[in-house]
């Protein structure tokens, strides 16, 4: 030992003081963070508060505003003020005044002329517009005004809302008003607002000027803000909404919150103090800091001495046992210290003295097991050092050594001659040299047998292992002679051989004629499962083949034999069916250990199978198909088949009626169609006969019997292929013709006469054709080809008939493409003898289009059977227009019916509207409206007798002005004079026309020129140089003239509803003149006669 101190290691106790700090210390960050973010937590939500109560406010004052302005406009739509009746609006507006208490109804022009005010009576509708009251502050348009503050401090604030009143074409707008005291808007909103204290809440508009504040200090009122101040600075950010930190009037820093008020040029402002806001984080902090601290120094003193007590004295205790247990000596005893760790750590070094004694123990009979292996094995087994001296051998090597009590020690060679040299040395250098196992199977020449070695570089440098395998190469090489001798064989069978083990299913071998067939080498497959990858195989309905359904899968999963027919893809892409027939093999014991399945090209068997199959079912079908009776028989006469001919003709069944042929064929007949079938059959000769057959309903049938034989390629009959037809008709015409032969020179004379007879038809037919106008046509029955067309058929179809030669298809190429569709399926679904009829377009050469209505019908001939088709085709073109016309009329008619309920109802309409109350109403109503029905019902004549083409501007108003022409004036001339030149008028154009020269006059009878004697009305019109027409009409020698107070239906006819009945372009002109009255109307005309589109 030195003379210097070794210096100690700082104790667990230090480590485990400052652990509990630095535990603690987070813990007061912790609670420092959760402080400030709690106090910043309030802070937004100060904000937020503050935002929340300036949107709110604004959404409230923005609802009030709304709910005014839908007043303005529900009382803008007034009827009284849409009609100009302003003293009805008037009560209207004072009635709704009476009723709100709020606010003024004004009613103003663009000027400030105050045409209604619910303040003040309403005044003298004669009063000219220049001497109303003016406004001072008129609104010029729709809005909210800025605050008007009173001169007299005793008035309230106002403010107005205006709405623009639109009014009829060519009259400038009104505005309606609402005047009111704001404090009605945002009183209630702010009082009910609910603020903290300290909190304040105003309202200012577009030029800062404070309307309203909460709370209330009544000299910032009508007072504009400061600035750089909130107010300010909200305005000029141009933002919907937003916050910022100022200062309020009394120099306090304050967060204010703004939202303007949609719709309006308010701004609403939330302001609280900044100290309410910064303050928090101050308050959240202080306990944390002076509480948190003092706690975190006691609870440090006491952790660290719990600590020591329970955690620094086990420790020490724990480290005496260490030191026990790395010296081997047995462990002292240590009381359960309370700490799982620990305890732990004690409790393993025990249990790790406990394996070391174990492991010990088993470390020596491992040892002796390992030697009992050695001596028990049957394979030599030598350990050599580096030099080649042997340190161990076992039983089997020391019977095999040349001295085996002093081999320990010896080199090989000694105790093993040979060995050390050949394959035998060079395997043992080159495990040494390569460090790595070797083996070498040699003919060893000392011992005279086959060696296998395996040479291991071990601890000890070199482990040998070597046995004698004379015994097992001889039974190598009989195994490979038998495999060469069944694998010779396997590759001369005609079918294809796959050899698999149980139970995995793994394939051993395949023979040559596999390749062939499947056209690809033979893959080894591990097992059953991927038999459907090697392998495309499908089943006859077209179901892949899986694994387990093949049948080497199938033989060795169930141990039987087992067969099946599959399509297999082969390696060309070609498909090909193969019968494949599995057998299981089994062991001397019985156990299947394997499986061959044997592959067949069935591919030509299936092939032919399947034509005869198709042979069959054709002759089948062609058999089921003919109406007569087709049988078929063996080689030696008994029948196998007949078709279902036999059960109809007969009414039995195929069997029953070969059993019943003695009491179907006719007893006279029966031996002598024995005797013919029975020599056909001995010569293999055709089968001919007649015999009579008995039907079903009764009664005999005669019928011709034939058979003839089938014969195989070496002439062998395989079968007799025969049929029954029914001959009756023929076997009767035979007779017939007996007679018929007889009685020929008669018919002779009789025939001559009947084609004289047929030519005179013939000729009489051919002239009724050429004069008919409709085309008459004659073909086959099929409709195939044209045997006849008359002369017609040039004029309509406008093509020579001689073209109907050398064009067999023109007929069907001249009619229009999309009829031709239609044509085929009427043709199609009614030939044979029905009749039908059908119409088309065809498309002449010249390239125009005719109608043509084709009736189709049968020609029988004698048996009623259709012998010809018939046919008469007519051009039915103009028809077509003629219902196109018809039905274009009936639109029209139905058109013009309801634009002539309209105008009635539009007439009852307005002339009700002008009658007012008076007792006399009624009657005037009746007058007047049954003069404008007339008027209408001239106009109605006038078109109609022109079909509604139009008129004449002269008829029209002589038509209209008959009434009031009298020749009661001055001199005897006539009081109203129409004159101009000729002039073409539309239907609308003549009904407006008509309606306004009534009006005029109507007017003129009781206000103008004919309500004297003397006075005149002059009607003229002239062309001017731009198309235009220009009707006047001029009242002479009436009364002084006076523009009327209010405009009655002729005035609103006149001027609104006449420019539109004359078209584009059209104005009407109204001047009071004192003289006479004056109106001048300016339209245009249309060209001609038209029936006039008009459009609802």
């Amino acid at each position: 030992m030195s003379g210097q101190a070794i210096q100690q290691p700082p104790s667990v106790r230090l480590y485990l003081l400052l652990i509990a700090l630095a535990a603690l210390l987070p813990v007061w960050g912790l609670a420092g963070h959760l402080a400030g973010r709690m106090a910043e937590t309030e802070r937004n939500r100060l904000l937020e508060t503050a935002s929340d109560a300036a949107r709110d406010l604004a959404f409230n004052l923005e609802r009030e505003v709304l709910g005014l302005r839908g007043e303005l406009v529900a009382l803008g739509t007034s009827p009284a003020l849409r009609a100009g009746q302003f003293a009805a609006f008037h009560e209207q507006a004072h009635a709704l005044r009476a009723v709100r208490h709020t606010y003024d109804i004004r009613l103003t022009d663009t000027e400030g002329h105050v045409l209604v005010d619910s303040a003040t009576p309403f005044h003298d509708p004669a009063v000219p517009l220049p001497d109303l009251p003016l406004l001072t502050h008129a609104p010029q348009k729709a809005g909210i005004s800025t605050l008007y503050v009173p001169e007299h401090p005793r008035e309230k604030l106002r403010i107005d809302i205006t709405e623009e009143i639109p009014r009829s074409a060519g009259l400038p707008p009104l505005l309606l008003s609402a005047s009111l005291d704001p404090a009605t808007i945002w009183d209630e909103p702010l009082r009910n607002l609910g603020l903290p204290s300290g909190w304040t809440a105003l309202v200012a508009d577009d030029s800062a000027r404070i309307l309203a504040r909460r709370p209330a200090v009544a000299q910032l009122i009508g007072t504009q803000g400061a600035a750089g101040g909130a107010i300010r600075t909200a305005l000029d950010s141009q933002q919907a909404s937003g916050s910022a930190a100022k200062h309020d009037f009394r120099g306090v820093p304050v967060h204010a919150a703004w939202h303007r008020v949609e719709g309006t040029p308010w701004l609403v402002l939330v302001a609280l103090p900044t100290e309410m806001l910064d303050g928090a984080l101050r308050r959240m902090l202080s306990p944390v800091v002076l509480l948190g601290g003092g706690l975190l120094l006691v609870f440090t003193a006491g952790l660290a001495f719990w600590v020591d007590r329970k955690v620094a004295v086990p420790l020490n205790e724990l480290g005496r046992i260490a030191g026990a247990f790395g010296r081997g000596a047995p462990l002292p005893r240590m009381p359960r210290s309370g700490l799982r760790e620990i305890d732990v750590a004690t409790q393993a070094l025990a249990a790790a003295v406990t394996e070391r004694e174990a492991l010990e123990a088993e470390r020596l009979t491992l040892s002796a097991r390992l030697q009992t292996v050695l001596e028990s094995t049957t394979d030599s087994v030598l350990v050599l050092d580096r030099a080649g001296k042997v340190l161990y051998l076992n039983g089997r090597a020391r019977a095999q050594a040349v001295d085996a009590a002093g081999s320990i020690g010896r080199p090989l060679q000694d105790s093993f001659p040979g060995w050390d040299g050949g394959p035998f040395g060079a395997a043992c250098e080159q495990a040494l040299t390569d460090g790595a196992p070797k083996s070498v199977t040699a003919f060893h020449p000392a011992l005279g047998r086959w060696i296998s070695a395996d040479v291991y570089p071990s601890a000890e440098e070199l482990t040998l292992f070597f046995r004698d395998v004379s015994d097992e190469r001889a039974a190598q090489a009989a195994l490979r002679q038998s495999e060469a001798r069944l694998k010779a064989v396997l590759d001369n069978v005609p079918v294809g051989v796959i050899l698999a083990e149980a139970p995995a299913g793994r394939i051993l071998l395949g023979n040559r004629r596999l390749d062939e067939i499947l056209r690809y080498p033979l893959e080894l497959a591990a097992g059953m499962d991927e038999y459907a990858v090697l392998w495309e195989a499908y089943h006859a309905d077209g179901r892949r083949v899986e694994g387990p359904d093949f049948s080497l899968s199938r033989a060795l999963l169930t141990g039987l034999p087992c067969s099946a027919e599959f399509r297999y893809r082969r390696g060309d892409g070609s498909m090909v069916w193969l019968r494949s027939t599995g057998m299981p093999v089994r062991d001397a014991e019985g156990r299947v250990v394997g499986a061959v399945v044997a592959l067949a090209d069935i591919d030509a068997e299936r092939r032919a199978a399947e034509a005869l199959r198709e042979s069959e079912l054709r002759f089948r079908t062609l058999a089921e198909a003919v109406p007569q009776v087709v049988w078929s028989s063996l080689p030696d006469g008994r029948i196998d088949y007949v078709n279902p001919r036999l059960r109809d003709f007969t009414g039995l069944v195929p069997g029953l009626a070969m059993e019943s042929l003695a009491r179907i064929i006719h007893p006279e007949d029966q031996q002598r169609a024995e005797r013919a079938w029975q020599r056909a059959l001995r010569r293999g000769q055709p089968f001919s006969t007649e015999l009579r057959l008995l039907r079903a309903e009764g009664g005999w049938r005669w019928c011709a019997v034939r058979a003839l034989p089938a014969r195989a390629a070496d002439g062998t009959i395989r079968r007799w292929i025969g049929a029954a037809t029914d001959v009756s008709e023929l076997v009767e015409a035979r007779e017939a013709l007996a007679r018929q032969v007889a009685a020929q020179t008669a018919s002779r004379e009789a025939a001559v006469q009947a084609a004289a007879a047929l030519a005179a038809s013939e000729s009489r037919f051919r002239r009724f054709a050429e004069a008919s106008p409709d085309v008459m046509w004659m073909t086959d029955p099929a409709a195939n080809r044209v045997e006849f067309v008359s002369p017609a058929f040039e004029r309509i179809w406008g093509v020579a008939q001689e073209r109907f030669a050398v064009q067999p298809d023109l007929w069907l190429e001249m009619i229009h493409p999309a009829d031709r569709p239609r044509l085929e399926v009427v043709r199609k679904g009614r030939q044979g003898a029905e009749t039908f009829e059908v119409e088309y377009r065809i498309q002449r050469p010249d390239g125009t289009q005719r109608w043509i209505r084709d009736v189709s019908f049968p020609i029988l001939d004698t048996q009623g059977l259709p012998s010809r088709r018939g046919g008469l085709a007519r051009d039915v073109t103009d028809a077509k227009a003629s219902e196109a016309r018809q039905a274009l009329l009936l639109g029209e008619l139905n058109h013009r019916v309801k634009n002539t309920l309209a105008t009635v109802h539009s007439l009852a309409l307005q002339t009700a509207r002008t009658m007012g109350d008076k007792p006399e109403a009624t009657q005037r109503f009746l007058q007047d409206f049954q003069s404008r029905l007339l008027t209408l019902a001239r106009g109605h004549d006038l078109l109609t007798a022109r079909t509604w083409r139009g008129t004449t501007l002269a008829e029209t108003a002589r038509a209209v002005l008959t009434p009031w022409q009298s020749t009661s004036g001055p001199e005897g001339e006539s009081r109203l004079v129409v004159s101009g030149p000729p002039v073409w008028l539309a239907p609308k154009q003549t009904l407006g026309l008509a309606l306004a020269l009534h009006e005029l006059a109507t007017n003129a009878v009781k206000h103008g020129a004919l309500t004297r004697a003397e006075g005149r009305i002059l009607v003229r019109w002239e062309g001017e140089s731009d198309g235009m027409v220009q009707l006047t009409w001029q009242e002479q020698n009436g009364p002084p003239v006076r523009a009327p107070a209010r405009s009655g239906f002729g005035t609103r006819m006149l001027q609104r509803g006449l420019p539109a009945e004359l078209g584009p372009g059209s104005s009407v002109g109204l001047d009071y003149a004192a003289d006479g009255f004056v109106a001048v109307v300016r339209f245009r005309p249309v060209n001609g006669p038209q029936v006039e589109e008009e459009t609802a």
